[in-house]
């Protein structure tokens, strides 16, 4: 059994020219108590990402992490193979 994903990492990437933030890179880590099993992932949350009308600057860290967990979940579901392989 997984125990709760954990923040490893959090990073805001800057536009230099405009100072207008371009995404936040987040790290999570999880890790099962009873084996050698671990999920690392590094999500990129970017603007459409975020709620509407919202811009980073507007939302608490913890909700960035939210929506990256929110984000992890859904590219490591399984999804159902729509293609057949009968040929």
């Amino acid at each position: 059994m997984m125990n709760e994903t954990q923040l490893s990492s959090f990073n805001y990437q800057f536009d230099t020219n405009t100072g207008k933030c371009l995404y936040a890179q987040v790290g999570l880590h999880n890790e099962s108590a009873d084996s050698t099993e671990f999920v690392n992932a590094s999500i990129r949350v970017k603007p459409d990402d975020l709620p509407e009308g919202k811009d980073f600057m507007q939302l608490a860290m913890s909700d960035l992490i939210s929506i990256a967990k929110k984000k992890l979940a859904a590219d490591t579901a399984v999804k159902e193979d729509t293609e057949s392989t009968n040929q």
